[in-house]
């Protein structure tokens, strides 16, 4: 987060599940940036954000999640609809892309270094 806003940029999150959940969420986890909740979908549709059997089921979640596991992350349940994929986006003011990355499957994240490379980019 500090790095981030270092660019002079915010971290927003946009989940899936209920109200109610963004806000036990929020305050579970402690967060500290902007956390927004569309059930509808439509902002994952509108980002061509994958959502589905076959990405739910890829045979790559099951060493993510083993070494989620190792890091001591549990997961408990899921919020919102099980087969909707993420993604990550930096969007420079204006509207303009900076980065995307659509996870092809649970837990195939943007990796950070990216991110950054992006603001870094935007910002010299």
């Amino acid at each position: 987060m500090e790095e981030i806003r270092g660019h002079g940029a915010e971290l927003v999150v946009v989940g899936s599940g209920s109200v109610a959940q963004a806000r036990a969420f929020r305050e579970e986890q402690a967060l500290t940036f902007p956390l927004f909740t569309d059930p509808s979908l439509r902002a994952y549709r509108a980002a061509d954000l994958r959502h589905g059997l076959a990405s739910s089921l890829d045979p790559r979640i099951a060493a993510r999640a083993i070494d989620a596991f190792r890091r001591g992350f549990r997961q408990v349940g899921t919020q919102g609809p099980a087969m909707q994929q993420g993604g990550t986006f930096v969007i420079a003011p204006g509207g303009r892309l900076l980065f995307q990355h659509v996870n092809r499957f649970a837990g195939d994240d943007a990796d950070a270094a990216d991110v950054l490379r992006a603001l870094e980019a935007e910002g010299s």
